[in-house]
């Protein structure tokens, strides 16, 4: 998985929380005339894979919740105490690692322009969105360097509690668009 951030970790707490719910359904793919239900189904899954830039906290649980379905369906149940797929197999990976290699091609993939290897103003666009959450009250920090350089939010429990607020997740989504958004 690429970096962690604070919307990497706010999709990782969503989707713990969700894996402990009943296995979604297979999505419902309509059909166009002429395609089969294969390429619809395929089409799909990577746009569910591909997170936009400015994802909402929806299509990042969605993104996920595709994912673990798929390591579900090839035999990673749901750990009993509302963990999910991911708990049981972070808890016995060498028994499970067959099943989430089986899932690869439906890891989520975060933005393009959010990736430093193809975004060559990585390192200035995430020192622009660490001004603006800053501007926003919420103090970051930019943990690493080069192409694992990520903004964190700073660990104190009221500026936590206001980077993970609905108001705060809103800030963190606007302020990725405004500071990756090619100029």
């Amino acid at each position: 998985m690429r970096k962690a951030n604070l919307i990497g970790l706010a999709a990782l707490v969503a989707s713990l929380a969700a894996c402990g719910q009943s296995d979604p359904a297979e999505p419902q793919v309509a059909a166009l005339p002429g395609a089969s239900s294969s390429a619809s189904a395929a089409a799909s899954s990577e746009n569910l894979r591909q997170l936009p830039l400015g994802a909402t906290q929806e299509e990042i649980d969605r993104a996920y919740d595709a994912w673990y379905a798929c390591w579900t369906k090839h035999g990673v149940p749901s750990a009993p105490d509302g963990g999910g797929p991911l708990l049981s197999y972070k808890k016995n990976q060498k028994k499970y690692q067959a099943a989430v290699d089986a899932c690869a091609d439906q890891e989520p993939l975060n933005p393009p322009e959010m990736d430093p290897q193809q975004n060559p103003d990585y390192a200035d666009n995430l020192r622009a969105e660490k001004a603006c959450l800053e501007g926003h009250g919420i103090k970051m920090e930019i943990r690493g360097t080069g192409d694992d350089a990520s903004l964190w939010a700073v660990d104190t429990k009221a500026n936590l509690a206001k980077a993970n607020s609905d108001e705060g997740m809103e800030f963190y989504r606007q302020c990725e668009i405004s500071a990756f958004t090619p100029k």
